[in-house]
């Protein structure tokens, strides 16, 4: 977009940033812990570490803390920050139960390619 500085003309650049898609947990990846409840394999992701500041790691499941960060955990672990509802649209986290916050993560249950 050109901009006038004292009577110049110049042309303001813009730093091209690369656009991401929403990401999601597919149904593939819920492992089911019995009384509707639900752990989501995310893997290695560089995105998130485990609660020790190490990386994520192959298996390792979503951990919701309580002011609503993701970390990762050991694959197997189901504790209370691990356990979600399945909704249509979203998996449920409410990591401290009524006396704290629930947060939610994109889900879907659609057949997805490459599974």
């Amino acid at each position: 977009m050109p901009q006038q500085t004292a009577g110049k003309s110049t042309v303001a650049t813009a730093t091209a940033a690369a656009v991401h898609g929403i990401e999601v947990i597919t149904v593939n990846v819920l492992n089911d812990q019995g009384g509707g409840f639900f752990t989501a394999t995310v893997g290695a992701r560089p995105d998130m570490q485990r609660d020790n500041g190490q990386p994520s790691q192959a298996g390792d499941v979503l951990s919701m803390q309580p002011d609503g960060t993701l970390q990762t955990r050991a694959a197997g672990t189901n504790g209370a920050f691990e356990l979600c509802a399945k909704t249509s649209g979203f998996l449920v986290y409410s990591p401290k139960g009524n006396d704290g916050r629930t947060f939610v993560v994109p889900f879907t249950d659609v057949k997805i390619p490459n599974t």
